[in-house]
């Protein structure tokens, strides 16, 4: 695989910002609701670099990854090819190496830490029950096993050495209870200041990523390049030594405590949950650090849940239909929810197997849509073109009641149980003329901007 053309979030804020990716905004801004309501007002735009944040030393950089392009850009390929770059990732993962030391050891604090006093940590929504950690990659390892997981999970900033964490069902949770049941801490790191490939393999999750798949060997397949890793200041844990911040500390066993409310990815508020517990014990940095924030119901925060998992659905279905070409779940369904698959149908029934395949596949999306090869999934008034011409409601739909669903979905009313529905816009195979695509030919071609520069 080629080499991406970033190695760490540092080189790629300024491959971005040589691409014309970043607007510096130089005004003093607040850490409280200003850094996200300017995000939210351009979203989804260029990468935002806030110079002063209240009275920090350290900048904000908001919306690295909130476009596909971008995230395309930054990983070496295009946007239709980012699928198969995954895909290949997952299938031969890169395993990282340690070092001695890196860029994050530069400046160390293991006495006197606080959280908010350190960090510009910002405060989201309105409703949010305080400042929140959001995209921090979660780090822990099991040294008995011999295993690494690194995951996304919101954190609640509550003192000055304490985090309040949501664990859902998945593998930090069952690490975290296995450790609880043993009466031990679990050491953990946070890391901040990430560039896309490890942001993406930190989000991905599913069939494809069993408990004991080192997230950071598809980050380091991402870019072609080993992760360069040094050990934390306080345990044992592993991090990227190119990254900005890490955080230090431990998930504390049997200690729960009220946690939220916090606005999701679904753009409602979560309520009050009980939370596990972090004790902080150290952060180290680079002596320039850069914060790097993400506000929920935003496109980077669907583009880093939604692609991840498109080749994780697109290897799955190619077991029951070997010509799925492309996946694509929309930003506009949350990144989780809404799917467009495209297939060369080469019977009646594949559209029909198509939509049971996806939804075996990842279990949180509850809509899908099939389109032919000749629609591109990735352009959303092409696939509602396929849908308002090759599509009958009294034919072409397929539904299953009561499915598992997302426990964050407000429309499942907190019962977590689901209706799934998909859509069969594929045309049939002895259809005709009539359904043949009208193209203009050499139009695809073009280089557009030959074209529109005004001549001098």
């Amino acid at each position: 695989m080629d080499e991406a053309p970033i190695s760490c979030f540092r080189d790629q804020l300024q491959f971005l910002e040589r691409a014309g990716e970043v607007r510096r905004i130089e005004r003093q801004v607040a850490a409280k609701f200003e850094v996200a309501a300017v995000t939210k007002r351009v979203d989804p735009g260029p990468a935002l670099f806030f110079e002063r944040v209240d009275d920090y030393d350290i900048p904000v950089v908001m919306g690295m990854d909130s476009t596909r392009a971008r995230i395309a850009m930054s990983l070496g390929t295009t946007q239709t090819g980012l699928i198969d770059r995954y895909g290949a990732a997952l299938k031969e993962p890169l395993a990282p190496v340690e070092v001695a030391t890196g860029p994050v050891k530069e400046l160390i604090s293991t006495g006197d830490v606080d959280l908010l006093r350190d960090l510009p940590i910002l405060t989201h929504y309105e409703q949010d029950g305080g400042p929140y950690i959001t995209t921090g990659l979660v780090v822990v390892e099991d040294p008995s096993r011999g295993i690494r997981n690194v995951s996304y999970h919101r954190m609640q900033v509550t003192g000055p050495r304490e985090l309040r964490i949501l664990l859902l069902p998945r593998h930090l949770r069952r690490l975290w209870a296995e450790a609880d049941e043993r009466g031990e801490e679990l050491p953990i790191a946070i890391v901040i200041g990430c560039d896309t490939a490890q942001r993406l393999a930190a989000a991905t999750w599913g069939a494809s990523i069993p408990l004991g798949l080192d997230e950071f060997s598809i980050a380091g397949a991402l870019k072609g390049r080993p992760e360069e890793m040094v050990r934390c200041e306080t345990s044992g844990v592993r991090v990227p030594a190119n990254a900005e911040i890490v955080i230090e500390g431990a998930l504390l066993p049997g200690a729960l405590k009220s946690e939220g409310p916090f606005a999701e990815f679904t753009g409602n508020y979560g309520g009050v949950v009980q939370g596990q517990l972090i004790r902080v014990d150290a952060i180290t940095r680079r002596r320039d650090a850069i914060y790097q924030g993400l506000v929920a119901f935003t496109a980077e925060h669907m583009q880093l849940q939604g692609m991840p998992n498109e080749p994780v659905m697109r290897n799955a279905m190619r077991q029951i239909l070997p010509e799925t070409h492309a996946v694509h779940i929309t930003p506009s369904g949350c990144g989780k929810f809404h799917a467009v698959v495209q297939i060369s149908k080469r019977h009646e029934s594949d559209g029909r197997d198509a939509i049971l395949a996806a939804f075996s596949a990842v279990r949180d999306v509850k809509l899908v849509t099939v389109v032919d090869e000749d629609v591109d999934p990735f352009n959303p008034r092409d696939v509602e073109w396929a849908v308002s011409t090759r599509f009958q409601a009294d034919r072409d739909v397929v539904i299953v009641e009561r499915s598992w669903g997302n426990l964050l979905d407000p429309s499942t009313y907190g019962t977590k149980i689901t209706a799934k529905m998909g859509l069969d816009a594929t045309k049939p195979l002895a259809g005709g003329d009539q359904f043949t695509k009208a193209i203009v030919p050499g139009a695809a071609e073009l280089d557009i901007a030959a074209y529109l520069t005004p001549s001098l």
